[in-house]
């Protein structure tokens, strides 16, 4: 797809799409998802499944056994998949499964397909241990090179028409990471909130706003705004419910060890409870 911006041609390119299956109804909801995206951009969905066979396990024989199990359980899943989630049929797509863990598995299928786009499902309910110590996508979002969009169990029909984008308008990048946020809200039409969470704003930030703007200016529909809130967490929960935001996006950064952490909590926090989908995507 083009669009011209006055300036010059942009191209958004969104051919393959990953999507983590586990066969559970979060990530089948995520395929959906995955699969209205597909239809829009013309793309390939790339279905994954992964399990991961301890390596200390002392029997050869036993250990193929498994795997020749799973090759076959896992083929007869996938078979019922298309039969259930019939939406399939109208896109190009494929599956693959891998004997190990699912973030080697999303790493290794991203290098070798060309993916532009992960979308993976997170559960409604939540564990004590994955409240603490994070979740599958809490671990794809803060490793992943490649953008990812995660879908809420609970939320069905997506169709994003009002996007916001918490920034800290620290560092702007380049046209590069912001293409993927362009390309979702070209494809749906959909209106772009950026905020940021402060009292004020520096004549170096104000700088940045302005870089902002013209690399979102082939949107139709964007605006930058300013937020007062009492913490950033807080801040972007309330910005997102007060604007009746249907997606979110965030830009973690972990240039150093303080801004890993920081970020990992903060991205955790909101990830965990959201109910709307999360796009997220590194500078």
């Amino acid at each position: 797809m083009y669009i011209y911006n006055g300036l010059n041609w942009f191209v958004m390119n969104i051919k393959n799409i990953l999507i983590p299956v586990d066969f559970s109804e979060s990530s089948k909801n995520a395929l959906k998802a995955g699969i209205v995206i597909a239809k829009k951009a013309d793309a390939k969905i790339h279905m994954v499944n992964a399990v991961h066979i301890h390596a200390s396990m002392p029997d050869g024989h036993l250990i193929e056994a498994i795997v020749g199990d799973y090759e076959e359980q896992v083929k007869q899943s996938f078979d019922e998949l298309e039969s259930e989630v019939i939406e399939l049929k109208d896109v190009p797509h494929e599956d693959d499964r891998f004997v190990s863990y699912l973030s080697d598995a999303i790493y290794s299928e991203t290098k070798q397909k060309g993916i532009d786009l992960i979308v993976m499902g997170t559960r409604s309910q939540h564990t004590l241990g994955e409240r603490l110590l994070g979740t599958n996508a809490i671990d794809v979002i803060t490793q992943s090179e490649t953008p990812v969009l995660v879908i809420p169990e609970d939320y069905h029909g997506f169709a994003p028409t009002r996007i916001g984008f918490a920034s800290d308008f620290l560092r702007v990048p380049d046209y590069g990471p912001l293409r993927i946020l362009k390309a979702l809200g070209a494809l749906f039409g959909a209106e772009v909130m950026v905020f940021h969470i402060a009292d004020d704003i520096t004549e170096d930030e104000q700088k940045q706003i302005d870089k902002i703007k013209e690399s979102l200016s082939s949107l139709p529909n964007c605006s930058i705004r300013i937020v007062s809130a009492d913490s950033v967490i807080g801040g972007i929960q309330e910005f997102a419910s007060s604007h009746k935001l249907d997606m979110l996006t965030m830009m973690p950064r972990t240039h150093n060890l303080f801004e890993r952490l920081f970020v990992k909590s903060v991205t955790k926090a909101i990830a965990i409870d959201i109910d709307i989908p999360l796009l997220t995507f590194h500078e």
